[in-house]
């Protein structure tokens, strides 16, 4: 079973999309070419082929090896998208090589989009057993990872990265796999007073670990050294206090490299070798999932400033806002339970609309028009830390 990690946020589990299962075929001579070279180019043209059945044309630039995707970058032209594949049965016969694959893909149309980009922040991914990094020495691999996952949120279409924070969120232990939500919440709302972003991305960095690889043939032998790389990344919601994105991605490359002197992780060598470019394409995978979840969010600003004549939210320009756009008004509730605080947002009954009348770069200056509010009473009732979202189009 082969997963690409396709997930909607969490309080839109009502829109979330249907899947549907397709069924695909392809062959292809395997002569004296390498046998999984050609098995994964067989599965790309059958999941492309199941995708046309669809009305779907799903492009995947790199595929599966033995059960695992690795190094994906798929396109698809249509309002579908890849949540499985399974591959039913394989057979070679007179060097032809079929294989059947089922793929399940999600109709996005009821997907909840707008044009804004969603804005966030982005801690540091600490390893799970530092022990790991001494091969290589490659204690400061880390801060190289988490710098380049900023670089390929930053190449996504729906998200604008505000910040690479020096912060950790928490500290996983060995045999943990999950996330303190309540720590989580306690120093992301710690972070308020320096960062704006409604989104915190985080996580660890599960195994980096080296093994051997051994391939055997008629004639010979070969051991290969490879490296795992093994990335658990979290994205939380700051204003609904939610957990997106929980998801995990792996990789493994060839270890080229002398595993008893010290690798140079700022050269480019190393990231243009086979164990460098992995940690680049299971990152991509990554990034690519954050914005597919993001591009599924309605849009929501925090009011960080309030006047007689203004009220301030944090996104402008940078976001995509534009003088005249129009956003509607959610009261925040905190609701006192046993030793903690429920944050619930609240649409009012009458749905109160802001329109823009000014804006910079991070942020925008709204006002209840005149003409709806003529007392000024819907305005003078929205207060600091309530949010704004986009209008739902009819």
């Amino acid at each position: 079973m082969i997963k690409l990690l396709f997930v909607f946020g969490l309080l839109l589990m009502p829109l979330m999309a249907q899947a549907q299962w397709y069924v695909g075929q392809a062959s292809m001579a395997v002569n004296d070419d390498d046998y999984n070279d050609v098995r994964k180019k067989v599965i790309k043209q059958a999941i492309e082929n199941a995708s046309l059945q669809a009305n779907s044309f799903v492009k995947i630039e790199s595929t599966v090896t033995d059960g695992i995707l690795s190094q994906n970058s798929s396109s698809i032209q249509s309002e579908h998208q890849i949540s499985e594949i399974k591959i039913l049965n394989e057979s070679l016969k007179n060097d032809i090589l079929t294989i059947n694959v089922k793929v399940n893909l999600k109709s996005s149309l009821n997907c909840t989009k707008d044009r804004y980009l969603k804005q966030l922040i982005v801690a540091q991914f600490p390893l799970l057993t530092p022990a790991q990094a001494t091969t290589g020495d490659v204690f400061s691999l880390p801060f190289h990872v988490v710098s380049r996952f900023k670089n390929e949120l930053i190449n996504q279409p729906n998200v604008f990265v505000e910040e690479l924070i020096p912060e950790m969120v928490f500290r996983p232990e060995i045999d943990m796999d999950t996330v303190d939500l309540k720590a989580v919440q306690s120093i992301s709302h710690s972070l308020n007073s320096q960062y704006q972003s409604q989104y915190l991305v985080f996580g660890y960095i599960r195994d980096i670990g080296l093994f051997n690889e051994t391939t055997s043939s008629l004639l010979n032998k070969t051991t290969t050294p490879k490296r795992n790389f093994t990335i658990k990344v979290f994205m939380y919601d700051r204003i609904s206090d939610s957990i997106l994105v929980e998801n995990e991605y792996h990789g493994e490359g060839d270890w080229s490299f002398d595993s008893f002197s010290r690798v140079d992780l700022a050269n480019s060598l190393f990231w243009r070798s086979d164990y460098g470019k992995t940690i680049v394409d299971t990152l991509f995978n990554a990034a690519k999932d954050i914005n597919e979840t993001l591009s599924c969010e309605a849009t929501k600003a925090t009011v960080i400033n309030k006047d007689d004549q203004y009220i301030t939210i944090n996104i402008g320009t940078l976001h995509g806002v534009n003088k005249g756009d129009v956003f509607q008004y959610i009261k925040l509730n905190s609701i006192a339970l046993n030793h903690t605080v429920l944050s619930t947002l609240m649409p009012p009954t009458e749905p109160t609309l802001l329109k823009v009348v000014q804006v910079s770069n991070k942020i925008s200056l709204l006002q209840v028009p005149l003409d709806a509010d003529p007392n000024g009473m819907k305005q003078h009732q929205i207060d600091l830390y309530d949010v704004v979202t986009t209008v739902p189009q009819k």
